[in-house]
């Protein structure tokens, strides 16, 4: 295909609304990591990896390999600072604090132990093999609480499809004999909402050294509209630090030719961002490292970690466009100029 025809593909619409509408479904409940609904969501995302004829990328001994990276997560239940100081509010007395567990677990510990998983899947490439994209989001949410589902369609089952969305173009194209230069790994983390736990453990546990890892693509809230633009819908914040300026080059570049979204210029501020949205999503677990990295989110709305974030609040439309900036983007960042 001419650079032209790859500039007119797009992320599948119906295939986005599929793992959307299977992801938020409630019988998932929430997909909190360590639950029944997580390892059925775990499921879920292999099939849709294997689906799209990517190769297992986690090494269980010297022969086998496999889809999924399980570790554990040591919760903790811990007083609240205002029950330490003996105050009178109506509020919770303890939350649950998670930590990846560290070494060997003793018979206490594993009473207190569940396990997240991470999934990933590969497609080499060519002349250049050795050097890695990894394309992610965490596929986790919060759970289900008092009768309710917190269905967690745009946090993440949105970014958890468009990175499905793109896996899918990449096989189709290596379908026809046009693959990429550069290995891409297509990864879903859990663990996210308890302190980005899955990303933290890839990156002490990576399928190949962190040195080939040229750059980490991560989409985390992309199929809403935050209120600043309820009237301009057409828009992507794409979050980087002082080590992505030919990252954010080589997107803007694509996105003028391709999708045309209005890429806030805020979202490349990292530092004085009050939210501190950067931190808090699995690229930073890779940006700490000093690796390369963009963040594609849609921001913040008023149905963010409630039950409302349902599949039918997705902006199907805006969301592929998204999804499709994100391919765009790999596709050339993954096929760099000889």
């Amino acid at each position: 295909l001419s650079q032209s025809a790859i500039h007119r593909l797009i992320v599948s619409d119906s295939l986005l609304r599929t793992h959307v509408y299977n992801l938020a479904a409630d019988s998932l409940q929430g997909r909190r990591t360590g639950t029944l609904g997580q390892r059925r969501a775990a499921a879920y995302c292999q099939r849709a990896l294997r689906a799209n004829h990517l190769v297992p990328i986690f090494k269980l001994d010297s022969v086998q390999t496999s889809y999924r990276q399980t570790f554990p997560i040591l919760f903790t239940n811990v007083a609240t600072f205002g029950n330490l100081l003996g105050s009178s509010r109506q509020a919770p007395t303890t939350y649950r604090q998670a930590e990846l567990a560290d070494g060997p677990l003793s018979r206490q510990d594993s009473s207190r132990t569940l396990f997240g998983i991470n999934l990933g899947g590969g497609l080499p490439g060519l002349d250049l093999k050795k050097e890695i994209i990894v394309v992610s989001a965490h596929y986790d949410h919060i759970g289900a609480s008092g009768g309710l589902v917190y269905h967690g369609a745009d946090d993440n089952a949105s970014g958890t499809a468009a990175v499905l969305g793109v896996a899918a173009i990449f096989d189709s194209l290596a379908r026809t004999g046009l693959r990429s230069r550069r290995t891409v790994l297509f990864v879903l983390f859990s663990g996210e909402e308890d302190g980005l736990l899955g990303s933290a453990y890839f990156v002490a546990h990576p399928p190949a050294s962190l040195g080939q890892f040229m750059c980490v693509l991560n989409a985390d809230m992309v199929g809403r509209v935050d209120n600043d633009h309820k009237q301009t819908p057409d828009y992507c914040y794409v979050l980087t630090d002082d080590n992505g300026g030919s990252l954010k080059k080589t997107l803007e570049q694509i996105n003028s030719q391709t999708v045309r979204l209005a890429l806030n210029q805020g979202g490349y501020n990292t530092v004085e961002d009050p939210e501190q949205f950067f931190r808090r999503s699995d690229q930073y677990s890779f940006a700490r490292l000093g690796i390369p990295v963009l963040f594609f989110t849609n921001g913040s709305h008023s149905d963010y970690h409630r039950p409302t974030d349902t599949a039918k609040r997705i902006r199907y439309d805006v969301l592929q466009k998204r999804a499709t900036l994100l391919f765009q983007t790999v596709w050339a960042l993954a096929n760099p100029n000889p």
